[in-house]
């Protein structure tokens, strides 16, 4: 932390201040529409900013607080009035203030005398309550740094890599990564703290790979989020995996949405075997920083935290906590297969407390759809009961689960599902429907998706589509008059 001023001293703004020049700077700038930015420090040691935007502009003075434990911004706005295109300037009721605290310095804002706990400097800069004039905060930021450095806010940093920097924040942090991991230079003692043990019952020191190879800020913050999403895991999970690919990345914004993250550590809870420790020990290892195929503008950590694992388990999460039938949970809960075969288990328990399981009865011409071979490896499946179309789209993450009473309430919808049987993995699901047009009635496929309801691979789509085709082309026949 370099040297800072420590004068506070109150008074008039007389005529020969730096504020009252830059004040009568910022209205005559609007007034005649002039693109103006500076930055002066006063002899009582303020710093005051000024920039203009078109018909409005902002001073922003920024001065030692009276305890001199941390500094206080304050904002004077002047806008362009539209009527008589005369501009005012008033003191807007907002403050950062910048805290200077025995585990780091902090940010906080206040408006109206407000806290606003949780609010990042970055989306103050669009608020409402700067008037477009935001863009200030950034050489707030600017003067901020040149008086903390990084390991001021965060002590550890002065031992790490500090991450990517980004603009409107503070080395690239986030006021929530600056409160979890400022508690002291010791990356054990602070991950202990997140996982909510400590001693033998804490992470151990070989964690992540060794938690003292670990020199870059930003794998250090994916470390310490997976901590926190799955510290239901025992300590010897931890010391399976390991992070890569994260040095040096942008962490202002990453990781998971605080209510997703509530439904994680809800699955986790309840769910922490050896199958699903598995499952999320192979993700984790085998993550590819930089796949193979064009680099796609997106981070490394982004697409960390974006991987399909974390989004099946949010999912389980929010199902297990809708289901209330203490039987039904106890059933789940001796379930013992992998994250997504649990997904699936759980979602076909939920879909069964609001619906009743009813036989699809079919006609002998649907009825060839069933059990065919498309190729050597695809077979052709009809769905036999409504549960069983509730249970495949759990599998595949699509709405088909809901066709049921479609395909119950009339011949001529028909839904049918296409898997490999060297995998017994899915590939697709059709559903053919009866076009009823002003000159004919005629069977077509609807649609044929895969996981996601995302499109088949292009030979699959091609034989999946002559085998559909060469069936309704018959039943069509069918429906020709004589």
């Amino acid at each position: 932390m370099t040297n800072k001023p420590t004068t506070n001293k109150e008074g008039a703004v007389y005529k020969d201040t730096v504020f009252a020049k830059l004040r009568r700077a910022l209205y005559n700038a609007v007034d005649s529409n002039i693109k103006m930015k500076e930055t002066q420090w006063d002899e009582n040691g303020r710093c005051h900013m000024l920039q203009t935007y078109g018909d409005r502009g902002i001073i922003a003075t920024m001065q030692r607080k009276a305890n001199n434990k941390g500094w206080v911004v304050f904002f004077c706005l002047s806008i362009l009035k539209q009527e008589n295109r005369t501009p005012f300037i008033r003191d807007l009721k907002i403050r950062l203030t910048v805290n200077e605290t025995p585990d780091g310095v902090r940010l906080l804002w206040f408006v109206n005398g407000k806290p606003q706990w949780r609010i990042e400097t970055g989306q103050m800069v669009l608020s409402n309550h700067f008037y477009h004039t935001g863009e200030i905060l950034q050489e707030v930021i600017e003067q901020i740094r040149n008086i903390y450095s990084p390991e001021d806010f965060v002590p550890i940093l002065k031992y790490m890599e500090s991450p990517a920097d980004e603009p409107f924040t503070m080395y690239g942090l986030r006021h929530n990564q600056m409160k979890r991991l400022s508690g002291g230079t010791n990356p054990k003692q602070i991950l202990n703290k997140i996982y909510g043990k400590q001693g033998q019952d804490g992470l151990s020191k070989n964690a992540f790979g060794g938690l003292t190879d670990i020199h870059s800020f930003s794998t250090f913050v994916v470390v310490s989020e997976v901590v926190r999403y799955l510290k239901s895991f025992p300590s010897s999970f931890f010391d399976k995996i390991a992070i890569r690919g994260c040095e040096g990345e942008p962490i202002a914004f990453i990781g998971i949405q605080y209510p997703d993250i509530k439904d994680i550590q809800y699955f986790i809870k309840y769910f922490n075997h050896n199958k699903i420790q598995q499952d999320f020990i192979d993700v984790i290892n085998n993550f590819e920083p930089y796949p193979n195929y064009e680099y796609d503008g997106v981070h490394p950590i982004d697409r960390f935290f974006g991987a399909d694992i974390w989004r099946v388990a949010i999912d389980a999460g929010r199902m297990l906590r809708q289901i209330k039938n203490r039987t039904v949970r106890q059933n789940i809960f001796a379930f013992r297969g992998n994250v997504q075969e649990t997904h699936d288990f759980i979602a076909l328990e939920n879909a069964k407390l609001d619906r009743e399981n009813k036989e699809i009865k079919y006609t002998k011409r649907h009825l060839e759809l069933d059990n065919q071979h498309v190729t050597d490896n695809i077979i052709s499946v009809l769905p036999k009961t409504t549960f069983d179309l509730i249970l495949w789209g759990s599998q595949q993450h699509n709405c088909i689960g809901s066709y049921g009473e479609r395909v119950l309430r009339s011949s001529s919808a028909v839904i049918v599902g296409f898997k490999d049987k060297t995998t017994n993995n899915w590939i697709g699901h059709a559903e053919l429907h009866t076009y009823f047009g002003s000159d004919q009635t005629r069977w077509i496929i609807q649609q044929l998706k895969g996981k996601y309801n995302a499109n088949l691979n292009e030979s699959e789509d091609t034989v999946i589509r002559a085998f559909l085709n060469n069936t309704i082309e018959a039943w069509n026949k069918l429906l020709m008059p004589a």
